[in-house]
């Protein structure tokens, strides 16, 4: 695998959906609290007019047609034509009726703002170094992407699509949707200077990336930290310090993150026995495959198969 699979095969496994929450036509003087909610990562794409977004610990940003903010890990957020307004809840708003036919309305007076607003889901009981990687809040604005044309065109075809509404647009707009937030996850986690940081950095370093890609090619080998700095040229102690400085873990408790969190997408996705996918995910037994799953998460792998949707 190179650099791009391996961030492909990470977000298969978080096994990253959309879905869209409704288009919002906010009219005047407006302020809506959209509340704290599990670990989405919100979504607004502004089609008209501005609006101010407004996350806790962050400057307020204002959004022109075109722009987009994501809102990673679930925070509460603001979203206001001016800072002046008291918010409205957005549940309030819901209770009174403001969501009809798919549509938010609130406000009075002349148009101020038409927004799509959507969110990623992803298994929320991983936490994957890509997601922490994330900051608080992502704006991208198609001016700024001048220099990767990809992006630009992701979030283009999602503003022609949101504006064309024709058959089978929801489920376009999901996988866009899908689409420009793994796109904001591999721009946005760089330092100062536009160098990538955290995992990403990682995957950009020649060394790291030939370990990680080795992880994730091969999760069920029995890979001892000296396999794996053999494979970055690295002595076992220069590239456990530099794998642990970047990923934020070291190299085995990343190993083992990633084979239960494959096992998780293998027992959601397939009808694998669970000697096949203890196999699969590392392990030499069912017995320790089990030990080790319901130690992380609570519940044995049985127990978590028979809990999913369809089981």
């Amino acid at each position: 695998m190179d650099q791009y699979d391996v961030l492909s095969d990470v977000f298969s496994t978080l096994r990253l959906t959309s879905a869209l929450y409704f288009r919002a036509e906010l009219s005047g003087r407006f302020a809506v609290e959209v509340p704290a909610e599990a670990r989405r990562i919100r979504f607004h794409l502004v089609r008209h007019g501005t609006c101010r977004v407004s996350v806790s610990g962050q400057e307020p940003v204002t959004l022109a047609p075109g722009d987009v903010a994501l809102i990673p890990d679930g925070a509460r957020q603001i979203l206001s034509s001016d800072p002046s307004p008291t918010p409205v809840s957005l549940a309030e708003l819901m209770a009174q009726g403001a969501v009809s036919d798919g549509v938010l309305r609130t406000g009075d007076g002349a148009a101020s703002a038409g927004l799509l607003c959507g969110f990623c889901a992803f298994d929320e009981s991983l936490d994957h170094p890509v997601l922490r990687d994330l900051p608080p809040l992502i704006v991208l604005r198609p001016g700024d992407l001048g220099a990767e044309p990809w992006a630009a065109a992701g979030l283009r075809l999602l503003h022609l699509e949101a504006d064309f509404a024709g058959p089978g647009g929801t489920a376009i707009l999901s996988r866009l949707i899908e689409i420009v937030v793994i796109q904001a996850a591999r721009r946005s986690v760089r330092v100062p200077g536009g160098r990538p940081a955290g995992f990403l950095a990682a995957l950009t370093d020649p060394a790291l990336s030939r370990a990680l890609a080795a992880i994730h090619g091969a999760p069920e080998r029995d890979w001892r930290v000296v396999d794996l700095a053999r494979l970055a040229a690295l002595s076992r102690a220069g590239f456990a310090r530099r794998f642990a400085e970047t990923v934020g873990a070291t190299p085995i408790d990343y190993l083992t993150d990633w084979r239960l969190a494959k096992a998780r997408a293998l027992l959601s996705d397939t009808a694998l026995s669970m000697d096949d996918i203890a196999e699969r995910c590392g392990y030499r037994s069912v017995p320790s495959f089990t030990r080790r799953f319901k130690a992380r998460f609570g519940k044995g792998p049985g127990a978590f198969r028979r809990s999913r949707p369809g089981a």
